[in-house]
């Protein structure tokens, strides 16, 4: 007669099978999670921004500051379409994307 053994030594492959899909399932970000880093993410660019303005001696409400402001946020936003296109194409590269 066998010795009996812990349940999870029965099963090698169960815990094979359930580890990955256990760590797969721990690295996954909340939709909360996305959106409080998005947020702290655009925060941290407007203080950036506001710094990068400030430094050339204008102060908030002043015509130069203004577009000094809207001349960082549109550098921004043209990056982040560059990047995204970048992404874009690299997952179609490696079949990620073949419809968009």
């Amino acid at each position: 007669m066998r010795p009996k053994q812990p349940p999870m030594m029965r099963r090698p492959g169960l815990l094979a099978l359930l580890l990955p899909l256990l760590m797969a399932l721990s690295a996954c970000a909340t939709r909360g999670d996305i959106e409080t880093d998005r947020k702290a993410a655009e925060e941290a660019h407007k203080a950036e921004d506001d710094a990068k303005c400030r430094a050339t001696n204008t102060k908030p409400g002043e015509t130069a500051y203004d577009a000094c402001r809207q001349d960082l946020a549109t550098k921004r936003a043209k990056k982040a379409v560059i990047d995204y296109q970048k992404a874009r194409d690299f997952d179609r590269v490696l079949g990620g994307l073949d419809d968009l």
